[in-house]
């Protein structure tokens, strides 16, 4: 497999031969600046995050495409759609934080937070690697 496939006829087709239920895809998110002067002093948080999906075994209804969880929210997708939507996806775990990993309000330190952060992404990745084992023991 390709560290990254873009949106492209080739990317897509390449990635469509290439992936297998239970492979892990990585997306990487930007996010702009809170702007608002009512939010002032308020951390909006990092500026790029990362999503994941877990290529299934399931297929689209309506046009057969190979469909992907969230281990995040477990909502689906199809994996062409995803690469046509984010422009480029990922194989490789990007080093970044986890979009959607809960996160308490009450952290006040900055260590505390980070602490609170690298749980909660452990915890995501165990789910996700749980998921991955799933989808790869239904595929067979």
């Amino acid at each position: 497999m390709k560290d990254s496939y873009k949106a492209t006829w080739g990317g897509k087709a390449a990635l469509l031969r290439d992936i297998k239920p239970g492979v892990s895809l990585f997306v990487i998110n930007e996010h702009a600046p809170i702007t608002d002067a009512r939010y002032a002093g308020i951390d909006a948080g990092p500026g790029r995050t990362y999503s994941e999906w877990i290529v299934t075994s399931k297929r689209s209804p309506l046009i057969g495409s190979v469909m992907a969880q969230s281990p995040t929210h477990h909502g689906y997708i199809c994996v062409d759609s995803l690469l046509a939507k984010e422009r480029q996806i990922y194989t490789r775990r990007p080093d970044l934080p986890l979009l959607g990993a809960p996160e308490a309000a009450d952290a006040y330190t900055s260590g505390a937070r980070r602490a609170e952060r690298m749980a909660a992404e452990q915890f995501a990745r165990e789910r996700s690697e749980d998921m991955s084992r799933q989808w790869a023991h239904a595929g067979r």
